[in-house]
């Protein structure tokens, strides 16, 4: 390593390093034991190491303190030195001293490594002369606090340098006591918190808060922190505390409560789009259905013969009040997990014949294009409820397809699966809307209520009694070229196999 390279790497020591020559003068300092010290550099280079300690301390014997220090340190084996030094302003402070030498005698390079002793915070003491006996209990007490209190707690001098901190602090911010005590608070690269120091140091209070980023993990942990000045009796300020709260729970706790809202916000839509949409559609069959009774009524009381077309379209809407009052049903069994199924051996493909059969009256000028299996096809499940099902999908083919358009359908078998999918040419889907589908009371947002009739529960029940039989329903769209739906369904001769994916079977299909 070059002799600059050196150099940076002490220039960025946490640490204060004062190196010396073999006679005890000092040759560097680097930035931290300035802010020790209270001395600039320019100040002790060239002087005796013995000034920066107290009289009493610069000789052991025939030994300076250095060598001293350092013959302790080779018997012991290594390791720091607690001591006391002498500071610029003529007071004193506690460290830990490691002192290291190395080259011939007379050229030697003597390094000194100078850590702080964290401080005890400490109650106010009355003057000596007041004292009592009390004095220790109450410092006591105040330690204990500072040690465990709920919070991250710190003090900083007036250089700023941070002198002091909890066990808490030190595990919110993921390092040590040993690599933090000594560092400088405006050599952080975070603005907001150096501003706060700034005016803490100007006898303001400051707040902070945002995420703290741990320099080991990287881990961000958000945080709020309470700057607050300490005032001497002179009025000047000597320093500052700070207060540190982990806010992650209350992060998280606002986080939940903002879904929440945004779930009940999106609960109240829907719920009003329902009501919308479920006075249209019941009103829709009893006005037309009101008037023919009435019509019949009078042709009744006036012994006039009655046109059987009158009955028929009265007997249609009453089908229709009759299939919505039941899917309101059949949610709300559901919900409530009393959706009973009956299950016994069928053919899918007798159901799905039975199905398009049942749309003849509804079919209207739309072509349907069945492909049929070549053999049966079986499984095991309640015959009314899937059949309710092809018929649910049916009927969406036929409403939303355009007229004198094809709706195709196919049912075949893939691997363990019953697979049956029903095509249309409708206006399609929105891709960020297909997964919602299947949801109670949804409909996708490009459909007309009046021109579109539904409660959009048929989706929804639909799904809950496919995956009750072990398969799975799923729509492949494109917006304005229509819409597929498949089904696949577990044969009767496979054993309890998973859930199919919906890709690998519906790319067999295309």
């Amino acid at each position: 390593m070059s002799g600059d390279e050196s150099r940076q790497w002490m220039e960025a020591m946490v640490d204060p390093l004062v190196a010396c020559d073999g006679h005890e003068h000092i040759l560097y300092v680097n930035p931290a034991a300035e802010r020790l010290l209270g001395w600039r550099r320019e100040q002790l280079v060239g002087r005796p190491f013995a000034l920066l300690l107290p009289d009493r301390l610069r000789t052991f014997g025939s030994q300076s303190f250095l060598r001293h220090m350092h013959s302790r340190v080779w018997e012991r084996g290594g390791g720091a030195v607690r001591t006391r030094i002498h500071l610029h302003n003529h007071s004193e402070r506690e460290v830990d001293v490691t002192v290291g030498a190395s080259g011939a005698p007379g050229e030697e390079r003597i390094t000194v490594v100078l850590r702080r002793v964290p401080e005890r915070i400490r109650a106010r003491e009355e003057p000596p002369e007041s004292a009592t006996h009390t004095t220790p209990a109450v410092e006591h007490a105040y330690q204990l606090v500072f040690e465990n209190a709920p919070l991250g707690l710190f003090h900083f001098d007036d250089t700023p340098t941070l002198i002091a901190c909890n066990d808490y602090f030190v595990r919110l911010i993921g390092t040590s006591k040993r690599r933090i005590i000594g560092l400088n608070l405006l050599a952080l690269h975070d603005e907001a918190i150096t501003a706060c120091v700034r005016d803490v140091l100007e006898g303001r209070h400051a707040y902070y808060e945002g995420d703290y980023r741990t320099t080991p993990t990287g881990k961000a942990t958000p945080v709020r922190v309470h700057f607050a000045p300490c005032i001497a009796e002179n009025g000047e300020v000597e320093g500052g505390v700070g207060i540190v709260e982990d806010i992650t729970e209350q992060r998280s706790a606002e986080a939940e409560r903002t879904r929440l809202f945004r779930e009940a916000q999106e609960a109240i839509r829907v719920r009003d789009d329902f009501l919308t949409i479920a006075s249209h559609e019941l009103k829709t069959p009893l006005t037309p259905l009101s008037l023919r009774l009435a019509s019949l009524e009078r042709r009744l009381e006036r012994q006039e013969p009655v046109d059987p077309a009158l009955l028929r379209h009265a007997r249609q809407h009453l089908l229709r009040l009759t299939a919505l009052i039941n899917d309101l049903l059949d949610a709300s069994r559901i919900e409530a997990g009393r959706l009973a199924l009956q299950f016994e051996p069928t053919r899918v493909d007798s159901l799905v014949e039975r199905a398009l059969a049942g749309m003849d009256a509804e079919r209207g000028q739309h072509r349907i294009d069945y492909s049929h299996p070549s053999e049966p096809v079986r499984i095991r499940g309640d015959a009314y409820r899937l059949e309710q099902v092809i018929a649910n999908l049916l009927e969406n083919a036929l409403k939303y397809s355009p007229g004198a358009s094809t709706v195709r359908v196919s049912l075949d078998v893939r691997g363990d699966f019953a697979l049956l999918s029903v095509a249309d040419e409708g206006i399609g889907i929105p891709r960020d809307q297909q997964e919602q589908l299947f949801e109670r009371y949804f409909r996708a947002r490009n459909v007309s209520i009046t021109s579109y009739g539904g409660l959009g529960l048929g989706l929804y029940i639909s799904r809950d009694i496919v995956e009750r039989h072990g398969g799975r329903i799923w729509v492949e769209s494109e917006m304005g070229r229509g819409s597929t739906f498949y089904v696949a369904l577990p044969l009767l001769s496979a054993v309890n196999p998973p859930p199919p994916e919906p890709q690998a079977l519906s790319q067999h299909m295309h």
